[in-house]
């Protein structure tokens, strides 16, 4: 009889996952963990419409050695709605990434697909986790078929020194108000259906779980004749989801310390201190017609104006490598980091793959 047990976790295990979150640490020069806290499933309502939490129990003990999510949504996929899957939030204790749970874990996702068919999954797996693409990309038995979309530039764009307003000819800029989120919505969709991938929002999701956090006044609009040309939002998180730094390698730590002396006397912002929370919002539906440049450009620059001087030590974007917008992030001092997109499906969702009409994806970063 097996050790290992896999079940759909319920509010029951909440506790245990938001330990196995806590734990299982991205190393590196700078050592973080992505947690969950104060309530795991709360994080995974901004995730997906549908959650399916998947667990693995080491019987002998009771702990949760291992976890996953499929989570499903509604999506633009060819310019018409679909339902899509995200696969995320692997995570398996170190001493059992050896041998065959993963793919144990793949045939209880496999059960979990042939009881509500999905023919398209995606997922994000940051480019330095190297050996996790290698494990889920390497045509293991078991496992379904993951195809690379490309990259997904996620910069952390620093929040610290001023920078002059950009203006548009005949463009203004202003905050969002309740009144005006049906039309927010509606342009966003009409202009984020010529993305793959792209999720798609409604009213009902204000006020529900779904888009916690997120206000009508967090919204920045660009505005010629009356009419939307552009939409982003400032979308912060941090009451149920987080990243800390758990810790700097010898070589980042000496930099950290001169670096936090400098922003004693700048406007620099200091880096956390080992344990500390990262303080750090998503850059959120970013929706441009025609994803004319230079209109995020100056939408960019206006959100970037109202909020470096608050709390936010970063904002976090997220834009294909293909996508023209992807070029203006590059315009900001960051820390450069990203993740390689893939689209997964199983035998039966292969002819849905090779209809995929070329269009540039996007990812919602602040549901990833």
């Amino acid at each position: 009889m097996s050790q290992f047990e896999f079940a759909l976790a319920t509010t029951l295990d909440d506790a245990s996952l938001r330990q196995r979150m806590a734990a299982d640490r991205m190393e590196g020069n700078i050592c973080v963990s992505f947690r969950r806290e104060p309530n795991y499933f709360a994080g995974c309502q901004v995730q997906g419409e549908t959650v399916e939490v998947i667990k693995c129990i080491n019987k002998s003990t009771g702990e949760i050695i291992a976890l996953g999510s499929r989570l499903i949504n509604r999506a633009f996929i060819n310019g018409e709605l679909e339902k899509l899957g995200y696969l995320a939030d692997l995570r398996v204790h170190p001493n059992y990434r050896r041998g065959t749970l993963l793919a144990r874990g793949y045939k209880y996702l496999q059960k979990l697909h042939q009881e509500n068919p999905i023919p398209l999954c995606i997922s994000l797996i940051l480019e330095d986790n190297v050996q996790a693409i290698q494990n889920l990309t390497g045509g293991r038995a078991g496992l379904p078929q993951y195809h690379d979309m490309g990259r997904i530039c996620s910069p952390a764009i620093h929040l610290d020194l001023p920078k002059p307003e950009i203006k548009l000819t005949g463009v203004s800029f202003q905050r969002g108000k309740a009144e005006m989120l049906p039309e927010i919505l509606a342009f966003v969709r009409k202009w984020r259906s010529q993305k793959q991938f792209a999720p798609d929002y409604n009213i009902v999701d204000f006020h529900s779980s779904r888009l916690q956090g997120l206000k009508a006044e967090d919204f920045y609009l660009a505005i010629r004749n009356n009419q939307l040309v552009g939409i982003i939002a400032a979308w912060e998180q941090h009451t149920f989801r987080q990243t800390h730094i758990e810790g700097y390698s010898p070589q980042f730590a000496r930099m950290r310390f001169f670096y936090n002396l400098l922003a004693q006397v700048t406007p620099l912002k200091p880096l956390p201190s080992p344990g500390a929370m990262v303080p750090y919002f998503y850059l959120a539906f970013v929706a441009i017609a025609d994803n004319n440049p230079d209109i995020f450009r100056a939408l960019l620059r206006q959100l970037y104006r109202d909020r470096y001087q608050g709390p936010w030590h970063y904002f976090i974007a997220g834009l294909h490598e293909d996508d023209p917008l992807t070029s203006v992030l590059k315009e900001y001092r960051r820390i450069e980091a990203g993740g390689r997109l893939f689209v997964i499906h199983y035998p039966d969702g292969a002819t849905s793959f090779h209809q995929l009409d070329g269009r540039v994806p996007f990812v919602e970063i602040g549901a990833i």
